[in-house]
């Protein structure tokens, strides 16, 4: 069975210690408490442990994992002792799992094991993470690296930890023995890099399709997500803009290679073929769980301001928010991109034609805002691969 060393300090978080401790006993793995020095170790409330060893007895071969709790001075005692900053190196040379939760993220930042890294941490303590990557998230997992916000977060890092170490039917069945339910254990079991991944996977179909669009679904979401920022729009609105922008050419899996591909003009049946892509798009979403809020984007990004777009002819603020913003941006990152049919206009070139169509194939007032961003950004926009 795996074990797991805790080395705990003076001020060290109770919560996120004992929880770490209980949950993982339950699921049948060995914890071991060891202090940085002799005698009871304090916790942050003056609650006085007495640990299994000492730190000066440890040896990386007998354990599986290395777990930090969190709190104050406790994070700060751990950081400050070298024998730690040496342990957590060994434990990362060998391959092995390492821990952290609060404030404990930044221990591992110091010894840098982190950088590049996806991590979380107490919020406060996000700007201390020495080139690793902050997630707004209860547990981030990334490789041997498990990290988790704080004392709310405890259960949830802890069958984390479990799941890893043992596997995920110890960690359900521990939350279901301890009525672990909602969000903790959804959190547990549903990764959103692994929904965001699924989300560029599919986008990456739709490229392999269209040799011409390579990178355009990357350019249309930054684009749309640079005037959403502008708009001021709300987390969740950016949220459904980026699957919007990401997914709004899905529906090019369903229709034809040739089509897609054709250097001449397209004929009628052709035409008719491109342009019910936004149909077969919203067919391939609509239903989904949690994604029919980008369903009008992706059916609605071909509508024009003056209602001659397609498929719905919609016209003015009729047409929805999300699909003109994403309209401009698809528009724009086509003008400047090789195309089956024609070579790139250079970035002055394809302004001057979204200026020209302004109010007539685009909401002026978005076409402000764009003018905005790029003026802002004139060399390239933000990198939002990993918005999520």
């Amino acid at each position: 069975m795996s074990r797991v060393l805790i080395p705990l300090a003076d001020g060290f978080e109770e919560i996120e210690t004992f929880t770490v401790v209980d949950i993982l006993r339950r699921a049948g793995i060995t914890v071991v408490l060891v202090g940085l020095q002799s005698g009871p170790v304090a916790s942050v409330r003056k609650v006085n442990v007495i640990p299994d060893d000492s730190l000066d007895t440890v040896k990386v071969d007998d354990f599986d994992m290395i777990v930090l709790p969190g709190g104050q001075p406790g994070t700060a005692n751990l950081s400050a002792d070298l024998r730690v900053g040496r342990l957590l190196n060994e434990f990362n040379t060998a391959g092995k799992h390492i821990a952290a939760i609060c404030a404990a993220t930044t221990v591992l930042a110091e010894a840098g094991l982190i950088k590049g890294k996806r991590v979380t941490t107490y919020p406060s303590y996000k700007d201390k993470l020495n080139g690793a990557q902050y997630v707004d998230s209860a547990v981030v997992t990334d490789g041997t690296v498990i990290t988790s916000q704080g004392p709310g977060t405890a259960i949830a890092f802890a069958l984390t930890i479990v799941t890893h170490l043992a596997d995920k039917h110890a960690a359900d069945a521990i939350a279901n023995d301890l009525l672990v339910h909602g969000n903790e254990q959804q959190q547990l079991i549903w990764d959103k890099y692994i929904f965001n991944n699924t989300i560029q996977s599919l986008v990456e179909a739709v490229e392999l399709k269209d040799i011409y669009t390579q990178g355009h679904t990357k350019r249309v979401t930054e684009y749309s997500l640079s005037i959403g920022a502008k708009l001021n729009l709300s987390a969740l609105e950016m949220r459904d803009l980026y699957l919007g922008a990401m997914l709004h050419d899905i529906g090019k899996i369903a229709t034809e290679n040739n089509v897609l591909n054709k250097a001449e003009s397209l004929n009628l049946r052709e035409g008719t073929l491109i342009r019910e892509h936004p149909i077969k798009g919203a067919l391939f979403i609509v239903g989904a769980d949690n994604l029919n809020s980008i369903v009008p984007t992706i059916l609605h990004h071909h509508e024009r301001w003056d209602g001659t777009g397609y498929p719905a002819r919609l016209k003015g603020e009729h047409i929805p928010l999300h699909a003109r913003i994403v309209c401009i941006a698809d528009a724009f990152a086509a003008m400047i991109s090789n195309r089956s049919f024609r070579t790139a206009m250079d970035k002055e070139q394809a302004i001057r034609e979204i200026q020209k169509k302004k109010g007539t194939q685009f909401d002026p007032f978005i076409v402000d805002v764009l003018m905005e961003c790029l003026n802002e950004s004139p060399y390239e926009m933000k990198d939002f691969s990993y918005y999520f």
